[in-house]
């Protein structure tokens, strides 16, 4: 063993190009298959929890047609709003399709503590301008607004505090309203913190209970990837209580226009769910609404796209790794034709091909092992891995090693030596 080393530093040290060409080559394959293994993790991810929603389903969108003189006469009965109260319910409950309702409804936020990433407008480069309600200036900030299901469906996961439970989705006049923080608000607020917020003109208390995990997403109407690092989530809450003053009968009534403007996530054909709608519309009394029809086309090019991203990521990371066992196998041949004359010696002195190959593995894995250790040291600036991703590089390199030196071992294995060393001593 002790002679293994000896051999190894000397090779080290005398062929410097080599042994930094390797380690320079090494560092960034193991460096850019960290790259690549995180973003393969995501799509995989997404694949098992989000995308994988959508498998034999189709979304319906469901809109209401209060519009002007219409939205007028309907509000003119007295039991408009227990009609919207009813119906939405209704919706939730139904057994023939999951009742999602998302919506990017932007929020008043007092003192708010945010950059103009977080507002409003941002986007468009017109950031919606700060203003005052009884004495308290507000911020339009980035919200969404999303029920129950449409959280627990898509699995919405945070990294610190907890979700969202079930008396959330409910609210009474005066209640605080729990909110979840993107991951975009993680250095600016913290779990427990309270805020006074302004939602659809209605001043209300909330308090932070948690922060998402960054890249979370959810589908919002036409859009199936809305990320949510820049949003305040609200609960899409029932209001249990009955208006008082004409301010608070407006507010109920725009915060349920809104909630029926959601989407049906069913298997269900077509006629089917619209037959189910009509059923609800029929024993709730509302009817002025449309179903527009299912996006399948668009949920299949979206997994279609899917799938063509991670074939083209499979085939990247093979190339570069035959790539690398390309390089290791030619580059120990040359090491081999120019220190032929040493091995002749250490043949003569009694060494055999195995003692070689050992030299030149332990060697190459040294090479490597540094490289990994480098590449390993390179993330702990970008977060903690998978525990996989470190067994995974780690079995990766010692399939670099094996098949580098294959091709070198199986010509020395058929090397007459007794004809070498005639030639070379």
């Amino acid at each position: 063993m002790k002679k293994i080393f000896i051999e190894v530093r000397e090779s080290l040290l005398k062929k410097k190009f080599f042994t930094l060409l390797i380690f320079f080559q090494a560092t960034i394959l193991f460096t850019l298959l960290a790259v690549l293994f995180l973003h393969f993790n995501n799509v995989d991810t997404k694949t098992e929890s989000y995308y994988a929603q959508y498998d034999g389903k189709s979304i319906y969108q469901l809109s209401d047609n209060l519009i002007n003189e219409k939205e007028e006469e309907f509000f003119s009965s007295g039991d408009s709003l227990e009609i919207l109260k009813s119906f939405y319910n209704q919706l939730k409950e139904s057994e023939n399709f999951i009742y999602l309702y998302t919506f990017d409804q932007p929020i008043g936020v007092s003192s708010f503590k945010g950059n103009e990433l977080f507002q409003e407008g941002y986007e468009d480069g017109m950031v919606v301008p700060p203003y005052d309600v009884d004495g308290k200036q507000f911020e339009t900030v980035k919200s969404i607004q999303a029920n129950e299901a449409a959280l627990g469906t898509f699995n919405l996961k945070v990294q610190k505090g907890t979700n969202f439970q079930n008396e959330d989705f409910t609210y009474s006049d005066g209640d605080t309203v729990p909110i979840i923080l993107g991951a975009g608000y993680e250095s600016l607020y913290q779990v427990g913190d309270e805020l006074d917020i302004e939602y659809l003109f209605k001043q209300m208390k909330a308090e932070v209970v948690g922060i998402l995990e960054r890249n979370t997403i959810l589908p919002i109407r036409d859009n199936m990837e809305f990320y949510t690092d820049n949003y305040i989530i609200l609960p899409s809450f029932s209001v249990e209580y009955t208006p008082k003053i004409e301010d608070e009968e407006i507010f109920q009534r725009w915060h349920y226009l809104q909630l029926i403007n959601g989407q049906l996530f069913t298997d269900k054909d077509n006629l089917q769910v619209r037959k189910a709608i009509d059923d609800i519309s029929e024993e709730t009394g509302f009817y002025d609404l449309t179903v527009i029809g299912a996006n399948d086309l668009g949920i299949e090019f979206m997994r279609t796209m899917l799938n063509q991203n991670i074939n083209l990521l499979v085939m990247f990371v093979s190339v570069l790794f035959f790539f690398c066992i390309a390089s290791i196998c030619t580059l120990f041949t040359i090491k081999w034709n120019i220190n032929i004359k040493k091995y002749a010696v250490h043949f003569i002195s009694g060494a055999n091909i195995n003692d070689i190959v050992s030299y030149m593995f332990t060697e190459i894995s040294f090479i490597l092992f540094i490289s990994i250790s480098l590449s390993f040291w390179i993330l702990t600036f970008v977060g903690t891995m998978p525990a996989l991703y470190y067994y995974a590089i780690l079995a990766a390199g010692l399939v670099l090693v094996t098949l580098g030196l294959l091709p070198l071992y199986v010509r020395l294995k058929k090397l007459n030596i007794a004809n070498m060393l005639k030639r070379k001593v």
